[in-house]
């Protein structure tokens, strides 16, 4: 059973805690779409572990990420002029570029060229990858950048999405590994689908079987059908906020998913869903489908006053939620938990135990770290993450070796 003391430490991010402090100093994390930044445009107001920055591209076309603070009077640098490549305060005119060198400071009479090489403004590095800014948080040596198989995929290959959510970012990282509920929760949208994941409805009783892993682990749910057969998905979790989940359909040439749990601060999240494809351009419609329909639905999956815009209507003529989307189906669950779940009242079974060895690999990694050590998966042999892909197909019993499964 979680302690409500192992519950603060496994979810506050904020300021001095020790959760936040490690993910910022081990992880790198996505930060805002790409598409956000226009080159020569308007800085983009980033939240993430309850401190403010704001991201931008040049006109030459990089991207600086800067605390929000003016360094010289803490204006909002949201609202500065991006111009020759740097930042232009507009309340007194401080410049400054991405690598955080303060190039001018009008209102020094005295020494402006020695002043403006004592001020420390905080930037911080990024790469761009699957649509989005990713951006790295900590102190001294940088750590090499994700090498996942989808950051170098061109544009019509791999994208990303996100919504923000009221809820904390553990609940965000739980629902993405939790397969027990797919059966459940997402049975309308299985009852007519041709899918090979419609094959999940057959059982609603989910044997796991794990293999760990020097990033995290996998989670192989196991579920046998009426003709003894087994149909196996294999998720990777992926320290401290991936979740690799498998197609819809078994092939080399099906679109993939991850996704990945951001704190926003302790009681919000931003859930970024990853869509790509190695082989050819991903799904166009589900591309539109995404892009267009979660922002809209944000405002409402979070209002509890508003039943998380669930649909009676549709419940009464056989929808089981009272949903359309299937993704949104897991917001609301997660959304309608509250902002911070108190994990000491759960009554957890059997089906939890990847949520179980989720919250084991977070409390050894954050006591380690508490410790003056660099937990295992932020060491250097595991951050290789090129090979890694979330599999699945069917065996003919339970008792086959599902790690045989093509990856």
């Amino acid at each position: 059973m979680t302690t409500k003391e192992d519950n603060d430490l496994l979810t506050r991010v904020e300021g001095d805690a020790p959760m936040g402090r490690m993910l910022r100093q081990h992880y790198w994390v996505p930060a805002v779409l790409s598409s956000r930044l226009e080159t020569g445009g308007a800085p983009v107001r980033v939240k993430l572990f309850g401190k403010r920055y704001v991201a931008y591209r040049t006109h030459d076309g990089r991207v600086g990420f800067l605390n929000e603070a003016c360094p010289h009077r803490g204006v909002s640098l949201a609202l500065a002029r991006n111009e020759d490549n740097a930042l232009r305060c507009i309340f007194h005119g401080w410049k400054m570029c991405v690598t955080g060198e303060v190039l001018e400071v009008p209102n020094e009479a005295a020494n402006p060229e020695g002043f403006r090489k004592t001020v420390n403004v905080h930037h911080y590095p990024t790469v761009e990858g699957a649509g989005l800014v990713w951006t790295w948080l900590g102190e001294g040596e940088t750590p090499p950048p994700p090498n996942f198989e989808f950051m170098g995929l061109p544009a019509n290959q791999a994208y990303a999405c996100g919504l923000e959510l009221n809820s904390n970012w553990l609940q965000g990282v739980e629902a993405t590994i939790d397969s027990s509920h797919i059966a459940v929760l997402h049975q309308s949208h299985l009852s007519h689908s041709q899918m090979d994941m419609a094959a999940t409805r057959v059982s609603n009783a989910v044997r796991y079987k794990f293999d760990d892993t020097p990033y995290g682990y996998r989670a192989a749910a196991l579920r046998e059908g009426p003709d003894g057969e087994c149909l196996a998905r294999v998720t990777e979790f992926i320290m401290p906020y991936y979740g690799l989940i498998p197609p819809i359909n078994t092939g080399d040439d099906q679109d993939r998913t991850v996704i990945i749990a951001v704190p926003i601060d302790d009681e919000h999240l931003i859930q970024w869903y990853i869509y790509y494809n190695t082989k050819r351009p991903t799904d166009s419609m589900k591309r539109t489908q995404r892009a267009n329909t979660w922002p809209m639905a944000g405002g409402i999956v979070n209002d509890a006053d508003q039943h998380w815009g669930q649909d009676r209507r549709l419940m009464a003529n056989g929808n089981h939620t009272g949903f359309t989307d299937i993704v949104i189906e897991d917001f609301v669950t997660q959304a309608s938990m509250g902002p911070i779940v108190d994990r000491s009242e759960e009554y957890l079974c059997s089906a939890d135990q990847a949520i179980v060895r989720l919250r084991r690999h977070l409390m050894q990694s954050v006591k380690k770290f508490i410790a003056g050590e660099v937990p295992i998966s932020a060491q250097s042999g595991s951050r290789d993450y090129s090979g890694i892909t979330a599999t699945g197909g069917r065996m003919k019993s339970v008792e086959d070796d599902w790690r045989v499964l093509p990856r």
